[in-house]
């Protein structure tokens, strides 16, 4: 019942953000012009702040094997949900412009929020640092890899529609070099080098980034605000896609994970992060670059919601 109850008040948190961002659309404080711009910013400038956040102030791992076997976990982590992607947008037969937004969806869970308070709740402050290396992880591969796949579901729309562009293309450099990425590297080397960090610098950085959280529920409230809410609950696709992602590949991961000798700790952080939902940040990409936000909202609030059952009964299974 514990590990529901972690789950349960992260989910209100979650869903009152959400309901604000609702009221805030239909009471016209905010409007899709608004959102649009509080999307850039979050995508550009909070959100890389974030991931400067988590690694400011954190010391390394008595024990390195630990830390090094977590880092392993982290890379087994990535490019399993990345090799899954592929056949589970085959088996799910959607049109070839959502293929990529459902690959972008599998891979990009929601390692931050949901990730840290639950995993702290059930195995302690101290494995935050693990959780650092996962969020890093995701962020570096979200500006880089995750732009790509909402490029190519906006592209792949435009062919269907039989729309062209006479943009010149961009450069595949200038794709790269984004502040995510830039936020990534610095990250790196303030944690590998334990380089010190003037103390306003540390409460600017936190007091910005931990924006990023509740603006991207609010702005996905307001999203949801200016959608048919009965088209958002019934699409058969989505519900099949969310039972691959949420129950089949955790619980099997789960399984797989018992016959090998990790630590508990970090056999348990990976185990529960593969069962996250959808993260709040590919709607806010999707919104920026013009692909399908409609069916990343769906992916995020629906697998937001039903997290509330799954993650408990994933956490049946671990090691």
């Amino acid at each position: 019942m514990s590990n529901a109850w972690i789950v349960f008040q992260k989910m209100l948190v979650l869903l009152a953000m959400m309901l604000t961002g609702y009221f805030s659309f239909k009471k016209d404080i905010l409007n899709k012009d608004a959102c649009a711009r509080l999307s850039k910013f979050v995508v550009a400038i909070v959100n890389p702040l974030l991931i400067i956040d988590g690694v400011i102030g954190k010391e390394t791992v008595s024990d390195p094997s630990l830390l090094w076997q977590n880092v392993f976990m982290v890379s087994i982590y990535y490019v399993l949900l990345f090799l899954i992607g592929f056949p589970v947008a085959m088996l799910l037969r959607p049109k070839k412009s959502e293929a990529s937004l459902y690959r972008l969806m599998l891979l990009f869970s929601n390692v931050g929020f949901m990730g840290i308070p639950v995993i702290t709740g059930l195995y302690g402050e101290g494995c935050v640092l693990y959780i650092a290396f996962y969020i890093l992880g995701y962020n570096l591969l979200l500006y880089t890899y995750g732009m790509h796949l909402v490029s190519k579901s906006k592209s792949d729309e435009n062919e269907d529609n039989g729309n062209t562009s006479d943009a010149p293309a961009e450069s595949p450099f200038k794709k790269i070099i984004n502040p995510g990425v830039i936020a990534c590297i610095i990250a790196i080397l303030l944690f590998t080098l334990q380089l010190p960090v003037p103390a306003p610098v540390i409460q600017l950085v936190n007091g910005l980034g931990q924006t990023a959280v509740p603006l991207s529920m609010i702005l996905i409230g307001a999203s949801m605000a200016q959608q048919n809410f009965k088209a958002l609950l019934t699409d058969k696709r989505v519900y099949a896609f969310l039972g691959i992602r949420l129950l089949l590949l955790p619980i099997l991961f789960a399984l797989v994970l018992q016959n090998f000798a990790l630590d508990k700790q970090v056999a348990g952080v990976v185990g529960l992060m593969m069962a996250m939902p959808v993260g709040s940040i590919v709607v806010l990409l999707a919104t920026d670059k013009g692909a399908d936000e409609k069916l990343c909202m769906k992916g995020c609030v629906l697998s937001t919601l039903l997290s509330v059952i799954t993650i408990p009964i994933v956490a049946i299974f671990l090691p």
